[in-house]
């Protein structure tokens, strides 16, 4: 006898399978029949969870968001605050973003959505001003504990974000090497704010 999925698997299952067709097809262009074939659940399955493609989607953002959280926080607990931890953790997670290619696809996706959409932008807003949050953070720890000049460690912040997204961007359409242009830059800009 076949054993039942718990709700919180089959939850799982959908998410990974939307996650799939959005990566592949686009929001637009993916249709929850498209979710279904690729869950290879029932309708009434996918409809017992989510009310529409539109739900699903917000529900793969906000498990994107909950798992990087999660991923950040394990960083600051790994690396002391400071200039090492930003190069780190700035490499890891381009890394985290950039080798996963259905996960590359659907970023893009959700930041184009967020153009089009208040809800998603809402979404995407929450998910900067947590890494800025959690940046400015070990920013101002490292500022605390004389490891850094005193600068304002907001602004800084949404420097590293911005350059970190324009490195996305730029390995999605051109294939640098994110890896050494990220530890360059970082470093040349970090060693310029050390005390």
């Amino acid at each position: 006898m076949a054993q039942k999925k718990s709700e919180k698997t089959r939850r799982r299952e959908i998410l990974d399978a939307a996650l799939r067709c959005f990566s592949k097809k686009g929001y637009h262009e993916t249709t929850v029949n498209d979710i279904v074939k690729e869950s290879k659940l029932t309708k009434g399955g996918i409809y017992w969870y989510f009310k529409g493609k539109k739900e699903i989607f917000m529900a793969v953002i906000e498990e994107y968001l909950r798992e990087d959280k999660i991923f950040w926080e394990e960083i600051l607990k790994k690396y002391k605050p400071g200039p090492e931890l930003l190069i780190e953790a700035g490499s890891l997670y381009l890394k985290r973003c950039l080798e996963d290619k259905s996960f590359s696809a659907f970023y893009a996706e959700f930041s184009a959505e967020a153009y089009r959409d208040k809800a998603i932008k809402g979404r995407i807003a929450n998910l900067y001003r947590e890494w800025q949050r959690m940046i400015k953070g070990a920013l101002d720890c490292a500022i605390q504990r004389g490891g850094m000049k005193p600068l304002d460690s907001e602004s800084l912040a949404n420097g590293i974000i911005a350059l970190v997204d324009g490195l996305k961007e730029q390995y999605w359409t051109n294939k640098i090497d994110y890896e050494k242009t990220w530890r360059t830059f970082a470093r040349a800009l970090l060693e310029g704010i050390a005390k």
